[in-house]
């Protein structure tokens, strides 16, 4: 497994909720983490990450054009740049993503895919515990998932 994604605080926020931070170097050769990540959430307890400097003048443009915040800028305009995977799960940053056509996945996409690989028995059980936790999850994002649970 090669894959590397670049990871939003959000997501190592949520995943360390729900104890799972660790799937993550499980699931990606690399985690690539941002200063202002770095900045928000710390320094983590997984081996498989390195941080990266963004200098891209994209971050002081989604900062004041799109009002995301710094980690979520940096990690938008990293993706923009390297064509790498990013995880973030901030509905705004998403929608900047979607509208730059960036790989994009979310915590819950994690969990679906460490689900599909059979390292947790069901991300449908891990999302009620985020849920749970404080984590935004809506009843029909909850229902998606069960069905997905019926299909793999």
């Amino acid at each position: 497994m090669h894959e590397t994604a670049i990871v939003d605080a959000s997501a190592l926020i949520a995943l360390e909720k729900i104890e799972l931070l660790d799937i993550l170097c499980k699931l990606y050769h690399q985690i690539i983490l941002t200063d202002a990540v770095i900045n928000e959430f710390g320094t983590p307890t997984i081996e498989c990450y390195s941080i990266r400097k963004v200098k891209s003048p994209m971050v002081k443009l989604l900062l004041n054009e799109s009002n995301l915040g710094k980690g979520e800028a940096e990690v938008i305009a990293l993706a923009s740049e390297t064509g790498i995977r990013m995880i973030v799960d901030d509905l705004k940053a998403r929608k900047v993503a979607e509208t730059l056509n960036l790989n994009l996945t979310g915590t819950i996409g994690v969990l679906l895919k460490a689900e599909k690989l059979q390292l947790i028995d069901s991300a449908y059980d891990k999302t009620k515990e985020l849920r749970d936790k404080g984590f935004r999850v809506s009843d029909q994002l909850l229902d998606k998932i069960s069905e997905f649970k019926i299909s793999v």
